[in-house]
This record gives C-alpha cells, sequence and structure tokens, in this order.
C-alpha cells in the first residue's frame, strides 16, 4: 500500500486522473455499451477515434497518441480534480447508518463559492449540493436556487457548507495525504 502514500501528488499531478480517465474510456464505457446493447454508443465512441485519426493522423501515429494521452491528461485533471473538491475531503458514512438522500447531499458534499471565475470554471457545478439534489435542473440555474436551499438548510439545523475554491482543493489534498498516510499529523488540518 506504499502507492496509497502518494495518492494526492499523483491524483493532482494528473497521472491518477489519466489512468482512471482511460480506464472509463476503453473499459468501463465500453463495457457497459456492451452489456446494455447500446451498439449506437458504441459506434459513437468509434467515430470518436476515426475524426481523431482524421485530424491528427497526419503527424504520424506515435505523435497522435501522444498528443491523444496529453488531451486525455488534462480533460481527465480537470474533470476529476472539480469533481474530488466537491466530495473527497467529506466523512464517509458508516455502512450501519441510513440517512436521506437530501441529508446525505447536505452532509457529503460543499459547495465552491459563487464567482464568475469559478461558475465558468467548474461550469455551474460548484454548486454541488443542489446539483445532487436537482440532478436534471440545468447547472446554470443552481444559482437561482442556492439561496433557497440554504435557508431550508438552515431553517431545519443542516449544514450548508461553502468554500473558496482553492480552500476545498486544499481541504481535498490535504485529506488524499491523510488517507495515504494515516500515521502521519495531515489528519488535524483536513477541516
Amino acid at each position: 500500500k506504499a502507492w496509497l502514500a502518494w495518492q494526492a501528488p499523483l491524483f493532482f499531478g494528473g497521472i491518477i486522473c489519466s489512468l482512471v480517465s482511460f480506464g472509463w474510456q476503453f473499459v468501463l464505457h465500453p463495457n457497459h455499451a456492451l452489456r446494455v446493447h447500446n451498439h449506437l454508443e458504441l459506434a459513437y465512441m468509434g467515430l470518436r477515434y476515426v475524426l481523431w485519426h482524421l485530424a491528427f493522423g497526419h503527424l504520424g501515429l506515435l505523435s497522435s497518441l501522444r498528443l491523444y494521452a496529453f488531451y486525455v491528461a488534462v480533460g481527465g485533471t480537470y474533470i476529476f480534480t472539480n469533481f474530488a473538491v466537491s466530495h473527497t475531503h467529506k466523512d464517509v458514512v458508516p455502512p450501519t447508518k441510513h440517512i436521506s438522500w437530501a441529508l446525505y447531499s447536505a452532509n457529503h458534499t460543499t459547495n465552491c463559492s459563487d464567482s464568475p471565475f469559478v461558475n465558468w470554471w467548474m461550469a455551474y457545478l460548484n454548486f454541488q449540493i443542489e446539483h445532487h439534489l436537482f440532478p436534471s435542473m440545468p447547472q446554470y440555474n443552481h444559482p437561482k436556487i442556492a439561496p433557497r436551499v440554504r435557508a431550508l438548510f438552515e431553517k431545519h439545523g443542516v449544514e450548508y457548507d461553502v468554500r473558496p475554491y482553492l480552500e476545498c482543493f486544499r481541504v481535498t489534498y490535504v485529506n488524499l495525504l491523510a488517507v495515504g498516510n494515516p500515521e502521519h499529523s495531515y489528519h488535524e488540518h483536513t477541516h
């Protein structure tokens, strides 16, 4: 389990995110499409690689593959980092504790502060609490309902966790370090 000690720097350094992205693209997603007999989706997956080859094949196979790996590393790091900052530092629910989806969404999700840059950078998914409560709502509407959700939580004594993006990034990184290094004092700095 020595690799766990390196999960934080490898996660934010793109290595873990790239591995997950490749696994998702080439194993999980195709296997799911095969299992549910979604042949149209499989065709679109294949079309993606054909179009990539048409666009970048003139660079040569190795250069085209390197460019694709770089593209996946950047995209995967962006997606998984923005996912992690809203979820990863929160406590895990013990298997014996059963709570409602609304309370789970509140207690195990963090919103990143509402600002024009963060809203753009995270495509309004910085409103993760609202996203979990209303998953089919268009994301750009989350800022409109956030004050009502916050008021409802306050009325019922439920925490509505909002932090600046960089603070979410910091506590996520420290939590990944703490999980990978349980004997270290990182545990004192996660919340």
